[in-house]
């Protein structure tokens, strides 16, 4: 049996827990009696204060965006430096952990853990190879990249581009996508599925991601959705009970139903049942959107990592960037027009996009090097 490390993170955000738990799936279906696999957050391989920066990455992207902004510039301009530093808060735990599982191969999903995992490879575990995996679709930071990789599997060919142009060997890049979890597969195995199953005339469905937006905008948003159309509207608070709260009270004396949800265990079938998403882009609800077929109207992006994604998503005509809260529904009505032949249009280009269904593209990859040596 191979053993696959993977080194992920719990709480900066949901994408990167999203992907490590996508490729264990991946391998749970097409490697179960061949490949193991073990996660381990990298954040709890370092000291208090490693541990303390995951859990404060949702409250500084909240109420401190421009702050976050900032730590991601001084990542992308100086990643030696952090490199250096969290391979000496890491390295007592990392090689006891590698002593005691002893891994044929380490996959790193967050950027945290690429260089600064090399620094120790390479001073005490230079056979052990180290591949990347990049959960931001298109804004790359630089500590993502570092040449004493073995491979790195892109999420789109403007990251890859933007890889190979800062340094990566060109023959180390396999641009697949991001891998999602398998709930979120489309139904849909054909074109003529995807056109039989598009919502052309029946009354609309919104569904509205608060990715910790403030309660007031949320409120605006559902108000002029129901103002301007004759829609069912969902709002999904996430695991953050006082967006909940807030929202709940916003909509206290509020006239019309709406479907407020905390967390949900079954997103993906929201997912399935809606018409159009609306969302901050973070890589991977954009990725597992595209994946569902449900188009995608930006409601902003995290400054740094997620700026070019929804610039990404109009030019690959997947979804659609805005400029303001009133844009959205700028957007909406061009989804709409026609007999909403936008909205079918970008379910087309959805279920056509390269980067779908990227999960065994990855595990099929990554196993090929796993049982290489095998008969």
């Amino acid at each position: 049996m191979k053993r696959l490390l993977i080194i992920s993170s719990e709480y900066t955000g949901h994408g990167h827990k999203s992907v490590h738990t996508a490729i264990v799936q991946g391998f749970e279906k097409l490697y179960k009696d061949k490949i193991e696999c073990k996660v381990i957050n990298g954040f709890k391989l370092g000291d208090l204060e490693l541990m303390a920066t995951e859990r404060l990455y949702n409250v500084c992207i909240k109420y401190f965006p421009n702050m976050w902004g900032k730590f991601f510039n001084l990542s992308n301009n100086d990643s030696a430096s952090v490199n250096k530093k969290i391979s000496r808060k890491i390295k007592r735990r990392f090689l006891k952990r590698i002593e005691q599982y002893n891994p044929d191969l380490i996959l790193s999903v967050h950027p945290l853990f690429n260089g600064s995992v090399l620094n120790l490879l390479q001073k005490y575990k230079p056979e052990l190879k180290l591949y990347t995996l990049i959960t931001d679709i298109v804004s790359v930071t630089h500590i993502w990249l570092d040449n004493r990789v073995s491979k790195v599997i892109s999420p789109s060919i403007e990251a890859t581009n933007f890889i190979v142009e800062n340094g990566i060997d060109k023959d180390k890049v396999m641009t697949f996508g991001i891998p999602t979890r398998i709930n979120f597969d489309s139904p849909c195995k054909t074109i003529e599925e995807v056109r039989a199953t598009t919502n052309l005339n029946g009354k609309l469905r919104v569904l509205l991601l608060n990715n910790s937006e403030r309660s007031k905008r949320i409120y605006y948003i559902i108000r002029k959705l129901h103002e301007k159309y004759d829609c069912d509207v969902t709002v999904v608070c996430g695991r953050n009970k006082n967006n909940y709260r807030r929202v709940k009270y916003r909509l206290r004396n509020y006239k019309k139903e709406v479907n407020l949800i905390g967390y949900s265990k079954e997103l993906f079938k929201l997912f399935h049942e809606n018409d159009i998403l609306i969302t901050r882009c973070g890589s991977l609800s954009v990725v597992e959107g595209i994946n569902c077929l449900i188009p995608i109207v930006s409601m902003g992006a995290l400054k740094g990592q997620e700026e070019g994604t929804p610039i990404y998503l109009e030019e690959n005509g997947l979804g659609y960037n805005t400029v303001s809260t009133d844009d959205i529904f700028n957007k909406i009505d061009y989804l709409l027009e026609n007999g909403r032949e936008n909205l079918l249009k970008t379910r087309e280009n959805q279920f056509n996009y390269y980067g779908r269904d990227a999960r065994e593209k990855t595990v099929n990859f990554i196993a090929k090097e796993l049982l290489k040596d095998e008969k």
